[in-house]
């Protein structure tokens, strides 16, 4: 009797819990639906958004920044160039004062700061003469025109030796041009000098005349062929170093000049690489 009443209670319990697990069956089932139709909405509408992608768009790619370069570090600054620009400053400075305002205080004050620079300019030439004499190739007195006094005057001669060797081998190819006018006092003490210098080098030297008469170390020059026009020459005497195979034509100067000034000007031309015919 007990066991068919435990039964039926069983059996109750089950009939009233159906219904109840029934419907949370059919209640979780719509929300699933629900959710799916929402989410379906929303990719629908985020495709309409989506409007640069698809066969007939194109999108750029993301651009990729390069990484920032890093700046070289500055180099350290030696402190004697901030000590040397202050006291720059300094005195002209105290320069502009005293110009605007030369009262004794301002120039004096100036005077006494000009002569802490200069003491300083002194330090340092005596240091560049004591380390230039213990580095002879930093010493131009050895490698260029000598300073000493006893050497200059060897020096001078070698050099004068190797000008006149140098005009001695331009001779065979290469003539002077001389343009002058017979009252030209200038072109009467040049006259001699270039007669001299003919015998001495082996040079020849083409007298040209512009009014037609000649000199006593030249009285028979050639007669201006319209020469001087062509070469702008309007002051005599005129002296051109001429290469008559090549038609070249450089000044050598022009007005009185000494024997050793010529031979100098005349080995310098021919040192000089350009070739400018006029």
């Amino acid at each position: 009797m007990y066991f068919c009443l435990a039964a039926l209670s069983v059996a109750a319990v089950s009939l009233a819990i159906l219904p109840v697990a029934a419907l949370a069956t059919d209640e979780t089932a719509p929300s699933i639906s629900i959710i799916g139709a929402q989410t379906d909405a929303e990719s629908n509408a985020t495709y309409w958004l989506r409007k640069r992608e698809g066969w007939f768009w194109y999108r750029d790619p993301p651009q990729i920044l390069p990484p920032p370069k890093e700046l070289p570090a500055s180099p350290i600054r030696p402190p004697e160039l901030t000590r040397f620009e202050a006291m720059q400053k300094r005195l002209d400075d105290l320069k502009r004062v005293a110009v605007m305002n030369p009262s004794d205080a301002n120039l004096l004050a100036y005077m006494r700061y000009q002569r802490f620079v200069m003491n300083k300019s002194e330090l340092f030439a005596q240091n560049w003469q004591r380390l230039v004499w213990t580095v002879p190739d930093l010493d131009y007195g050895l490698t260029g025109r000598p300073t000493n006094s006893m050497a200059v005057a060897s020096f001078d001669e070698q050099q004068r030796d190797r000008q006149a060797q140098t005009v001695r081998n331009l001779a065979a190819t290469q003539g002077l041009l001389f343009i002058f006018r017979s009252d030209c006092p200038y072109c009467h003490r040049l006259a001699p000098i270039l007669k001299r210098f003919e015998q001495e080098f082996g040079m020849t030297v083409f007298a040209v005349s512009l009014d037609g008469r000649g000199l006593p170390d030249y009285p028979n020059p050639q007669a201006d062929n319209g020469i001087a026009a062509r070469l702008n020459s309007t002051i005599v005497p005129a002296l051109y170093l001429t290469a008559p195979s090549t038609r070249q034509i450089r000044p050598v100067g022009f007005g009185l000049m000494a024997m050793t000034e010529l031979v100098e000007r005349i080995a310098a031309l021919a040192q000089d690489p350009r070739e400018n015919p006029l």
